[in-house]
């Protein structure tokens, strides 16, 4: 165990080990929220810390211990809602838009052997990016950069309204899988991969999305 630092002598070493707290590497795993967030503490801090008189260091001493025990929180909630990672890694990107840009039936393959070979979270992002990947094929989808999973699965529920329950679980297995500290079961992956292939060989209900009137259509099957 480490011997615990002694407290710091006026206000202005104990923002300095506050800001070298908040910049360890643990914290920046992941830009946007977790950045307001810090950001958001950190000038709650600077302003807890400028009230401080500056010839008493036990009450920057405690301010600091303060400090801590928030980051500590934030960094703890952060991490049980998936927003920091703990351990594992992808060997996959998790991006919607990744490149090189494979068609939804090659994602499907790779998600399928991903699963077959045990690495679950990885069959997980790929089942998704092929299901993205396959409407984004057929038009029923415009992927934007920086697209979330649920934003994806908002988006297909559209021409597939029946679906939406599934495509929300599906987004959730995905930030699982890709985010959090957490990995997804072999029955996750195997239901949004199911789903893909599902969509896939499904006719959309363009009423849904256009408002016209519905139109039969047989459903092309694979091979077909």
């Amino acid at each position: 165990m480490n011997p615990a630092a002694p407290p710091p002598q006026d206000a202005d070493e104990a923002r300095a080990r506050l800001l070298e707290e908040l910049s360890k590497p643990e914290y920046d795993d992941s830009p946007g929220f977790v950045a307001w967030v810090l950001t958001t503490l950190e000038n709650w801090l600077m302003k807890v810390l400028d009230g401080i008189d500056g010839s008493s260091a036990a009450q920057a001493g405690i301010a600091v211990l303060i400090a801590v025990a928030l980051t500590v929180l934030v960094v703890l909630v952060l991490r049980r809602t998936g927003l920091i990672r703990r351990s594992h890694i992808l060997s996959v990107t998790a991006d919607l838009d990744a490149e090189p840009v494979l068609r939804g039936a090659e994602l499907r393959d790779a998600a399928r052997e991903a699963i077959d070979a045990g690495r679950v979270d990885d069959g997980t992002v790929l089942a998704l990016r092929a299901l993205v990947r396959d409407l984004e094929e057929r038009t029923l989808l415009e992927v934007s950069a920086g697209m979330t999973a649920h934003e994806a699965a908002t988006h297909a529920a559209a021409p597939f309204p029946e679906l939406r329950g599934r495509l929300q679980r599906g987004a959730v297995a995905f930030d699982t899988a890709a985010y959090s500290h957490r990995s997804t079961t072999v029955k996750q992956a195997d239901d949004l991969l199911r789903l893909a292939e599902y969509i896939a060989e499904s006719v959309p209900d363009l009423t849904a999305v256009t408002g016209a009137e519905p139109v039969s259509a047989p459903v092309m099957r694979a091979g077909a």
